[in-house]
């Protein structure tokens, strides 16, 4: 479905009904089909929430978009920031059609224009600005003169132009207004990127008033780079025209190429007037790009009422979107937040596949995903929490092929992306995202995808340590060698960083796996996977009570601080500390509970916790810092010890102190809308705190009434009572049964239901608080460490396959793969050695050749010790066994 579409048939739906079921029918568009009354919503939304900056930024852009477009035509101001609009800003340099809603790394403004008053007759390029165009053809603005609402932006500058933009899915439209009396101008940067240009190509079409490109994007965060090629046409002829690359300018020129090239345009308009452009944009090609443009802005409708027409298209397929969670009974401000944070939800995953069904995918090759959109632009280690869980509950049809998005990047380009760009992975981050991405939608009901395929995707990453993504060259699980032949990442560890994070990450990529796996039938890779989910129980000290870096030969490393990310300038935890990533085995909660010492032990930690409730300093707090990912679902950890009132009182201060509209309105990054969807979740009274798992741990609504329009039935939240000062739930009936527990499955609500609280200003602390009535937890078991507890033998064993010095390595995963290894000793039969090693925990290991006794299959060479930062002496010939922090000789 594309944005057109979707807004013909909200416009259809509201009046004629019936009409719009059978288009729905007939087109398989991805909406419910039950009627409901559409609201108008948008006019809630503040498009400048989260732009103003500052520590806790949440890098947002006021811009044109459409739900999952893969155009977001935005204005660019002057400063360099990672969301290319500072509120703060005087001054505009272009409207670029790129952009990242809230990723924190500078990226955005490709394919720039700037309109502006006057005439070139040098390269607009100084040689010293950033974005490639000297700041004298910026342009002033001030607020005043600037609106914006879901799908359109305008501004007027203080010269007196005029700039409006809306969009479709792949296509834009913008309406340049000139004063009287001037030189109409107009720039199209073909690179101007936030984060630099690789390279760009730009050519002028003078008789078809038409210009087109390409430029090379570096990705976000320097990485991942990915060709967007443009097609834009004018309603205009040019009176002038030319190109530059660097300082060259070339009058009436044609082209131009180089990661500093552009065109300038004049049209001959002395009593001023209106300049209309339609542009579109590819991941394929040029005439991809025209295919899009004429599918979706047809030359028919170029017109400023063509403009009018697509800006409120735009405007009801936002209004669609946002009906889909209809809020009533709270404050205009709580509305107000509660939809602009839902439509910051749903501008990622970005569609990358054309009108064809055409896209480059991970392999630089052109496929097709025929009738279907294909995804890029996953924020992996941010979305899979609770934003995927939304996309999936809101849009299933959309969330399913977004999860087959995913598959095709595994089919096509060697593994699941950990931080996708349009077509590439950026590697940004650490974990496997991807597994629970679609683990979590396939459980919040998006099922419309290759699910076999996936599940073998998802298997190849978590047990193969060599899965690579072609384009990008990223591993899709850093230090997985290590991670599957120890059970926990070690320290020092080449390939990622953040050992202790690491191995917490896999351990949730795991659950995620088996819960994945059992829901389509696979007990066999469902046993295999909770085993492994429970690793993190080797970075658990039962002597300081928190999760600790341990060396490869499982001595505890030196010098932990509970409230460090760091020691000896080495990461132990990706942008938080011990104390924040203590919680993080949402999966197993009950488990670590009791290892710390119980319900009571663990209460103490909480309150401890959440003393401070967004404390930023991520590199050395023992506080809750609720705007980044790691401490997300910290808040329902009460829920599992017994005191779910805590719960309320600590997401309601998040609610009311850290979210509004305001231009500084978000605790941190969105990153791509993951921010915003905790409110949402929050704002509902529940969240998905079991990633990979349908479970919603509850705590109560903001709102007295909120009706989330399902696909097959609708599921009405109401709040008797709430209010922002009510937080506490005094009792609920779920689908009409009355209820104690602090959870529910969505399974239980999916086809429709209702949950109907009685909220209160008083703690009650009954309401939930029986342990046995806890949101679940998912062990194997087991109460041990689950390493893989290799007992090494020498090959002097008389059960010990004798393997040649000249042995290869093998290529079996866990251990096979490595690609930097040749024969330990010589002509010898190899025994222990030592051999310097790159792709592991360290330059030198004590290398074993042989096979692991207990194990399914032999492994020429694997690591026993490592030698970077401790001396090991060498026995040779003897036998010994090591398990975690015991070896026996």
């Amino acid at each position: 479905m594309n944005s057109s579409d979707h807004a013909s048939y909200q416009i259809y739906r509201i009046k004629f009904p019936l009409l719009a079921f059978i288009l729905g029918v007939v087109m398989g568009l991805h909406l419910p089909l039950h009627a409901y009354t559409l609201q108008p919503l948008t006019t809630n939304v503040n498009m400048f929430c989260g732009t103003a900056g500052g520590g806790n930024a949440a890098d947002l852009f006021p811009g044109a978009v459409v739900p999952f477009g893969m155009i977001q035509w935005s204005p660019d101001t002057s400063t360099r920031w990672p969301g290319n609009y500072l509120y703060s800003d005087t001054q505009i340099r272009a409207f670029g059609l790129t952009h990242a809603s809230g990723a924190g790394c500078d990226f955005g403004g490709d394919c720039g224009f700037t309109p502006f008053l006057g005439t070139v007759s040098s390269s607009p390029y100084t040689g010293s600005n950033f974005w490639d165009v000297a700041s004298s053809y910026f342009s002033t603005f001030s607020h005043a003169d600037e609106t914006a609402s879901p799908g359109y932006y305008s501004v007027q500058f203080t010269n007196g132009i005029r700039t409006e933009l809306t969009v479709t899915t792949r296509t834009g439209f913008g309406r340049f207004t000139y004063p009287s009396g001037n030189s109409a101008s107009m720039l199209i940067n073909a690179g101007g990127d936030g984060n630099g240009t690789i390279n760009a190509s730009i050519q002028i079409n003078p008789s078809g008033n038409e210009i087109s490109g390409w430029t090379q994007m570096p990705g976000m965060c320097g990485t991942a780079s990915a060709k967007m090629y443009f097609d834009i046409v004018f309603d205009h002829s040019f009176a002038a025209y030319g190109v530059w690359s660097g300082s060259t300018f070339t009058s009436s020129g044609t082209s131009a190429s180089g990661s500093h090239s552009g065109a300038y345009l004049n049209f001959n308009l002395p009593s001023g007037g209106a300049v209309l452009a339609r542009t579109a944009v590819s991941y394929v090609s040029i005439p991809n790009a025209q295919a899009n443009l004429q599918a979706e802005s047809p030359s028919a409708n170029f017109s400023s009422a063509g403009f009018d027409a697509m800006s409120s298209a735009a405007s009801n397929n936002w209004n669609g979107y946002l009906n889909k969670i209809q809020v009533s009974g709270g404050t205009a401000a709580d509305t107000a937040t509660f939809y602009t944070m839902l439509y910051h939800c749903l501008q990622a995953p970005e569609v990358v596949s054309d009108v064809n069904g055409q896209f480059t995918g991970l392999d630089n090759y052109v496929h097709t995903f025929a009738g279907h959109n294909k995804y890029g632009w996953f924020s992996g280690w941010d979305i899979y929490r609770s934003e995927c869980q939304l996309i999936a509950v809101l849009d299933p049809a959309s969330a399913s092929d977004m999860a087959q998005s995913l598959v095709l990047d595994a089919q096509y380009g060697g593994g699941m992306p950990r931080w996708s760009v349009a077509t590439a992975d950026s590697g940004i981050m650490l974990g496997d995202p991807a597994t629970p991405i679609i683990a979590g939608m396939y459980a919040f009901g998006a099922t419309n995808f290759n699910t076999t395929d996936a599940l073998a995707a998802m298997v190849k990453a978590a047990v193969n340590p060599v899965t690579k993504i072609i384009n990008g060259g990223t591993t899709e699980r850093d230090a997985n060698r290590d991670y599957l032949n120890l059970g926990f990442v070690p320290e020092y560890q080449i390939g990622g960083y953040a050992p202790v994070s690491m191995t917490l990450e896999y351990c949730s990529a795991d659950f995620a796996l088996a819960r994945f796996a059992q829901a389509v039938g696979d007990t066999t890779n469902y046993s295999v996977s909770m085993n492994r989910a429970q690793n993190w129980r080797n970075h658990f000290n039962a002597g300081s009570r928190y999760f600790q870096m341990r060396r490869s030969d499982g001595l505890w490393s030196p010098g932990f601080v509970s409230n460090a990310s760091t020691y000896d300038n080495y990461n132990l935890f990706a942008e938080g500390t011990g104390s924040q990533y203590i919680w993080m085995v949402p999966f197993n909660l009950n488990s670590l509970i009791t290892m710390m010492g119980g319900p009571a032990v663990a209460a103490a930690r909480l309150n401890t916790f959440f003393t401070q409730i967004n404390d930023n300093n991520t590199g050395s707090s023992p506080y809750a810092y609720l705007g980044n990912e790691p401490c997300a679902a910290t808040p329902w950890v009460y829920n599992f010890v017994g005191q779910p009132y805590k719960t309320s009182a600590v997401v309601r201060s998040a609610i009311t102190q850290l979210y509004s509209t305001s231009t500084s309105g978000l605790p941190g990054n969105d990153d791509l809308g993951q921010t915003s969807s905790w409110y949402v979740w929050a704002a509902l009274g529940m969240y998905p705190g079991i990633p990979g798992d349908d479970v919603l741990v509850l705590h109560g609504p903001l709102f007295p009434q909120a009706i989330i329009h399902l696909t097959n039935g609708d599921v009405t939240i109401t709040g008797s009572g709430a209010a922002d000062s009510a937080q506490y739930i005094q009792s609920l009936t779920v689908n009409g049964l009355v209820s104690n527990s602090s959870w529910v499955r969505y399974t239980n609500i999916a086809h429709g239901g209702t949950l109907a609280y009685v909220m209160g200003t008083t703690a009650n602390t009954s309401w939930g608080t029986n342990l046995l009535l806890a949101p679940p937890s998912y062990t194997n078991g087991m109460n041990t460490p689950l390493s893989q507890n290799y007992y090494w033998g020498t090959g002097l064993e008389s059960d010990e396959i004798q393997l040649s010095a000249t042995n290869t390595v093998d290529t079996v995963p866990p251990a096979g793969g490595l690609s930097n290894v040749g024969p330990i000793s010589g002509a010898l039969v190899p025994e222990l050695g030592v051999r310097n090693e790159t792709s592991q925990s360290g330059s030198g290991e004590i290398m074993y050749s042989g096979n692991a006794l207990g194990g399914t299959s032999v492994h020429a060479y694997m690591e026993a010790f490592d030698l970077t930062r401790q001396n090991i002496m060498l026995y040779s010939g003897m036998y010994f066994s090591c398990f975690l922090d015991v070896c026996n000789w």
